[in-house]
């Protein structure tokens, strides 16, 4: 008898408006879903406005050796190399003088 007593129970329905709702909260807020509120994506908008500042000279010359020669002039050596020993020209420190000086514009605005 007591099952029959449950089975007339009415069982509270599922809220048909919660999916709605859910649908508004993610388009008011794209990243809610990945639990990035407001607060969140301004401090990463913040950091990588600081990423994306150039280096001060200060700052370079307080790097270590390594560091320094790393984000200066190692990318430019490197492509500089590459095409020395594909090119193999006869006079190979000149060509290198020659190829650091036309293509040192393109790696200042990378350092």
């Amino acid at each position: 008898m007591a099952e029959e007593q449950q089975q007339n129970i009415p069982q509270p329905e599922a809220s048909v408006a919660a999916p709605a709702e859910e649908t508004a909260l993610k388009a008011d807020t794209p990243h809610a879903e990945h639990g990035l509120t407001e607060n969140v994506q301004k401090i990463i908008a913040s950091e990588k406005a600081e990423t994306d500042r150039p280096r001060a000279k200060v700052e370079l010359q307080s790097l270590p050796t390594r560091s320094y020669l790393d984000q200066t002039v190692v990318p430019i050596l490197l492509q500089a190399m590459s095409t020395l020993a594909k090119e193999r020209p006869p006079n190979p420190i000149e060509y290198l003088a020659a190829y650091l000086l036309k293509n040192k514009d393109q790696f200042e605005t990378k350092s």
